[in-house]
């Protein structure tokens, strides 16, 4: 069951619950934690700087924030997103749209408020809060309904009072106490202390467990009814903060809380028995047998009337996410087509192997031969000098220190961006891999020392799903297994993505030993790549029918007979592309075959 962020806790926090308070201009809300301490409501304007105007990229910008959060906590706190967006988690933390949209970049009170019952929601996941509603579900199937109802209030209390308690031994709690305070404010407004109240004792008991000087408002003539319930579950919550201070573990703590409920209800329920209640929701249910009452049951649960993001916002935002996130499937979807079913699930591969290439020394000297030679060239001009060419702006200076000499020098401009894209399919095992292996760490080295960034990836596919993998992480080499079909035109999308934007010039060389056969077409590839000003190559490697090839990489293919010419084949190719790397669109050398 996906359960809304906003119902974490016992009321209901809505968006008009803080739209009052960001309306007041120059109103600073101070929160009470104790008498020496003030926090300030805008905690998260100290770390969340990326922020943006655009509503896409803002509303992908802080899930993003939201999930590094959740992942400074701990394990187990599940997979985190918008409600309205795709996902095959079933047991997700929905954020309500309608909590964040509207103002862009989005306040930091705002953002404050949705960290904290963020940080609520996961400790119920960390603490296995469900495990205690399992081990209660006995004892609550013996009760009545009423007394099952306000039952489920205690434990439902008790367990926001125990989470609120765990989070305080660390930052996060400073944003659990802004949630609380909103929680007062709606608290106050909505019950009406003029008889014996279940809803009014639970608010009095979550409120006084942090500071008993901040209660709702009650009328005297309900305190001696509720003194002695209220006295009793004052002792529950310091049982409560003993539990969440000790050493025990996970399972342990559960079982603590379970009996704690159960000896706290034996003691309160014969004077709480008739009581008024406001809110008779149940929020646990047992288990059903029946396939068909469970599917009820759960379809009456999330029937909520949560609003979801719109399906345009919400491809943009996961697209948006895709840029560094495990699945790539929504950036291959962007350019692709949203509705081209050829589009296969394609996922990131970070579980590389150590490469042992044989690196070529002579091919080395020859690649930066080709590099300080054939690339562009840049003018330095130094002036003041004591000899060389006279420079006219320096002339007054012959009779003083005869520094009026001038000297330009062509400096190769090594600026450049290579990304090499290998097929690592099924087809490609034994001395092809190696071969490539041995090629790309002879070019790695070549470049190494000069301002030029060398990116390699390499893909496969496995169980229908599209993987590709870095080759080169922080200098270092690695290596994939080959195995499955071959499915460039989304690889060439994803490498393109995962290439620098600011640099002049960018090359994408793609080696591969077969024509695509798994997920959406070439000409995808090839027309991003066009679109982001990427000079893309294709060598196709001792492939037979080379018509095919060539239908679908059109003018950017070329071919060489045997992997043995793939180190000579790639050093024309760097040659040739530095001479006419200028050129937005071309066609690559035809001689490549021939000098290869």
């Amino acid at each position: 069951m996906k359960t809304p962020i906003n119902a974490i806790s016992p009321p209901q926090i809505r968006e008009t619950a803080y739209a009052e308070c960001l309306s007041r201009e120059n109103a600073s809300l101070e929160i009470k934690v104790s008498p020496m301490e003030v926090v300030s409501p805008d905690i998260s304007s100290c770390w969340r700087k990326n922020t943006s105007s655009l509503e896409a990229l803002e509303l992908a910008n802080l899930l993003r924030a939201l999930r590094k959060v959740a992942g400074h906590l701990g394990d187990n706190v599940g997979h985190i997103e918008y409600a309205g967006m795709s996902t095959a988690c079933k047991h997700a933390i929905l954020i309500e749209p309608e909590m964040v949209m509207g103002r862009y970049p989005v306040p930091a009170q705002k953002v404050d408020l949705l960290v904290g019952l963020l940080v609520h929601e996961a400790m119920h996941r960390m603490e296995w809060s469900d495990h205690v509603w399992k081990k209660l579900e006995p004892a609550m199937e013996e009760m009545t309904p009423r007394a099952k109802v306000i039952f489920q209030k205690l434990v439902r209390t008790g367990e926001s009072i125990f989470m609120d308690l765990r989070s305080e031994y660390t930052v996060f709690g400073l944003y659990t106490r802004i949630v609380r305070d909103k929680a007062t404010c709606l608290d106050q407004s909505r019950f009406a202390a003029d008889c014996p109240c279940v809803d009014t004792l639970m608010t009095m008991w979550r409120e006084s467990a942090f500071d008993p000087c901040r209660m709702p408002d009650i009328k005297p003539d309900m305190l001696p009814e509720q003194n002695s319930p209220f006295g009793e579950l004052t002792k529950m919550t310091r049982d409560l903060k003993a539990i969440s201070q000790g050493a025990a573990g996970v399972t342990r703590r559960c079982e603590q809380r379970a009996g704690l409920y159960l000896d706290t209800w034996k003691k309160i329920e014969s004077r709480i028995a008739d009581w008024k209640i406001i809110d008779k929701q149940l929020y646990w249910f047992s288990y059903l047998k029946s396939a068909g009452d469970e599917k009820k049951r759960t379809a009456g649960l999330n029937s909520g009337k949560n609003k979801k993001l719109p399906p345009v916002l919400a491809r943009d935002i996961e697209t948006c996410l895709s840029g560094d996130a495990v699945d790539m499937t929504p950036l291959i979807r962007s350019v692709a087509g949203y509705e081209n079913e050829t589009v296969a699930p394609m996922s990131r591969w970070d579980f590389q192997s150590a490469s042992h290439p044989v690196v070529d020394r002579k091919m080395i000297g020859r690649l930066r031969a080709v590099f300080s030679h054939y690339a562009e060239r840049n003018s330095l001009m130094s002036r003041g000098l004591a000899s060389g060419r006279i420079d006219q702006r320096r002339l007054y200076r012959a009779g003083v220190d005869g520094r009026c000499f001038t000297s330009i020098d062509k400096i190769p401009n090594l600026d450049w961006s290579v990304g090499l894209l290998v097929d690592a399919s099924g087809s490609m095992r034994g001395n092809k891999w190696q071969m490539v292996e041995n090629t790309i760490a002879t070019i790695h080295k070549a470049l190494s020392g000069y301002r030029n960034r060398l990116s390699a990836w390499a893909y496969f596919e496995v169980s229908g799903i599209c993987m590709i993998s870095r080759l080169i992480t922080k200098n270092q080499l690695f290596s994939v297994p080959p195995a499955g079909q071959t499915a460039s035109g989304q690889a060439i999308i994803a490498s393109a993505s995962m290439m620098p934007e600011n640099v002049k010039h960018t090359l994408l060389i793609h080696i591969t030993d077969g024509e695509s056969n798994f997920g959406c077409d070439v000409s995808y590839g090839l027309e991003y790549c066009r679109q982001r000003k990427i000079q893309l190559i294709t060598l196709g490697c001792g492939y037979k029918d080379r018509p095919a090839m060539e239908h679908q990489y059109g003018r950017s293919i070329q071919f060489i007979d045997y992997f043995e010419q793939l180190p000579k084949a790639m050093e024309t190719l760097f040659k040739w592309a530095f001479l006419y790397g200028g050129i937005r669109s071309f066609q690559a050398p035809s001689i490549l075959t021939d000098s290869a």
